[in-house]
């Protein structure tokens, strides 16, 4: 099977791992596995079996807006959503769309967006 896994760069990597992790995700491998005396240059974030990677963004000048975003097709988003509100991150929430599904949605450390939906429940 062919997998397609988005590479975001980030200006700090041990924090947005961390703070990745605090939400429930997984850092799930490191260039440290095979360098465990060099710096972390990047990282594979999952959620559920759903990937990522971060890496270091080196710029001298970040854009504060940024056009590449995460979506994540869940069963459920209850979890996600009492997690992010118990951290105190502030939420974008959508009970309905327009194509039959909830919505919540939050900035990461770096200011990526990162989503997560699922199918409304039936009353």
């Amino acid at each position: 099977m062919t997998e397609c896994v988005p590479f975001l760069l980030v200006k700090n990597i041990p924090a947005a791992i961390a703070w990745y992790e605090q939400l429930g995700f997984s850092c799930v491998a490191t260039n440290l596995i095979w360098e465990p005396d060099c710096e972390i240059n990047w990282a594979r974030i999952e959620w559920d079996g759903a990937a990522f990677m971060i890496g270091p963004d080196e710029r001298s000048v970040i854009a504060d807006k940024k056009d590449t975003g995460l979506w994540f097709n869940v069963v459920s988003i209850d979890a996600i959503f009492a997690t992010l509100i118990q951290q105190g991150i502030e939420t974008e929430f959508e009970a309905e769309t327009f194509y039959g599904r909830s919505v919540v949605s939050f900035k990461d450390l770096d200011g990526f967006v990162v989503s997560f939906s699922c199918e409304v429940k039936k009353q």
